[in-house]
């Protein structure tokens, strides 16, 4: 029993310290689509080489079918890109990082380049009500933000 009670606590510790370590940070904030229930959002990194810069892509679907573009309703103007002070592109290593943490992973491809992420910056979109006006006026937007591990 004592040996029960003393992993839970250690699992609990770790688990407590892991989320004290997370740090959010915001990206930005657009005015929602709405991708439920066959709607997809997709936020990716994407990078330019050539000026060794890094930055967030948010595109938001209302309807969403996988491997049918002309199906899917995924409008030009619900794709949105943010730059991020201290998101980088390091091109002698091939990954993009924010600070110490290794976001990405960049790889060579055909046409080009292949972003892959690590898992360390989750990117993440919530949505909430935003008031704004004199006479209590909201309206539905979407809050991106980058969770680092």
């Amino acid at each position: 029993m004592k040996t029960t009670i003393a992993l839970l606590c250690a699992v609990s510790i770790s688990t407590a310290s892991a989320k004290a370590n997370a740090e959010s940070i915001f990206v930005g904030k657009v005015p929602t689509v709405h991708t439920w229930p066959n709607g997809a959002s997709f936020l990716e990194f994407q990078l330019d080489p050539d000026l060794r810069r890094a930055w967030v892509s948010a595109s938001f679907c209302e309807r969403y079918l996988p491997g049918d573009w002309a199906a899917s309703d995924c409008r030009p103007y619900n794709r949105y890109k943010f730059s991020i002070r201290g998101l980088t592109y390091d091109g002698s290593s091939g990954v993009i990082h924010f600070g110490r943490h290794v976001c990405a992973l960049v790889e060579n491809g055909l046409s080009r380049p292949l972003v892959r992420q690590t898992g360390r910056c989750n990117l993440t979109s919530d949505t909430i009500r935003q008031d704004y006006g004199f006479q209590r006026h909201w309206r539905w937007m979407d809050v991106i933000t980058l969770q680092l591990k």
